[in-house]
């Protein structure tokens, strides 16, 4: 997964904005950044997101927007596509230039709530609730609408996100792009490896000999790039599995740890609350009782 520099709207000429229809087997495992705006729905899908400093699951009806050049990717295990043929990777995406569209509506009125909504979505945002409702309504509706009521409907939508309290950031609030696209190539090689290792012992003199880096030099530059260190990012993407076994009930906490990758279960329980602020055994009980 390596974030590459992508142009969205590139083949529409002078329009503002595109709307795209992801229908496939799995999304691309891309990690990418672009100038415009991505809003994205997930009809239906599963897998692992990663947006900015952000590690998290994803699955249908995730609402998402992600402000200029923040780097994100959907990720489908090979796994899951394998043990369910039928779940596709169905998404609705709304891409527009920022620049230009304040540009276009300053014509109109004060832009000052918009720039302030674009700049706070440059750490990412999730929305719930009723608004999520409203917005996925309208990319419906966008969809099939000619372009005098596509644009009408996207001011809706636009006005809608940005007086809306009904949302989380997703990045943290110190979160900046600092990825150069000539170190990319270099540190995907690491994403992938721990994707498909964390179940196991993870060697940090492995992962360093994947960028021909000494530990320190390799341990100084993943935290220079992500913001976090590696031992962090091993940690994150091992929580986040658990975090899907538990709802998935699929095993007991203990039989958990150790298929994730830890090596006892007080590490697992002190690690899991360090990330998710409780512990497996309340997380689990809350998540059921919702459920229920």
């Amino acid at each position: 997964m390596k974030p590459i520099f992508a142009k969205v709207i590139e083949t529409v000429g002078e329009e503002i904005y595109a709307l795209r229809v992801t229908d496939r087997e799995a999304f691309s495992t891309e990690f990418h950044f672009h100038k415009e705006c991505q809003l994205t729905y997930i009809v239906q899908s599963k897998g692992k997101r990663l947006i900015g400093d952000s590690l998290d699951n994803f699955c249908d009806d995730e609402l998402t927007f992600l402000g200029s050049d923040l780097p994100h990717v959907w990720y489908n295990e090979q796994i899951n596509i394998e043990k369910e043929e039928d779940h596709k990777a169905y998404s609705i995406a709304l891409f527009f230039d920022p620049v230009r569209l304040e540009q276009k509506l300053a014509d109109f009125f004060n832009t000052g709530k918009l720039i302030y909504f674009l700049h706070i979505s440059q750490r990412g945002l999730l929305f719930h609730g009723q608004i999520k409702r409203e917005i996925v309504d309208i990319l419906h509706k966008m969809l099939e609408a000619d372009d005098l009521n596509k644009t009408i409907l996207l001011l809706q939508l636009i006005d809608l996100m940005i007086h809306t309290k009904d949302m989380e950031f997703l990045s943290g609030s110190n979160y900046t792009n600092t990825y150069i696209p000539k170190d990319m190539q270099r540190i995907d090689k690491v994403f992938q490896y721990v994707f498909e290792n964390y179940v196991s012992e993870i060697s940090l003199e492995k992962v360093s000999s994947l960028m021909n880096l000494s530990r320190h030099a390799f341990c100084r530059y993943f935290k220079s790039r992500t913001q976090k260190t590696f031992v962090q990012f091993v940690n994150e993407v091992r929580i986040m599995h658990a975090c899907e076994m538990i709802q998935d009930n699929k095993d007991q906490i203990n039989n958990i740890a150790y298929a994730c990758g830890f090596n006892s279960l007080s590490n697992f329980n002190k690690i899991f609350k360090s990330i998710k602020g409780k512990t497996p055994s309340q997380y689990k009980l809350e998540i059921h009782h919702i459920a229920n």
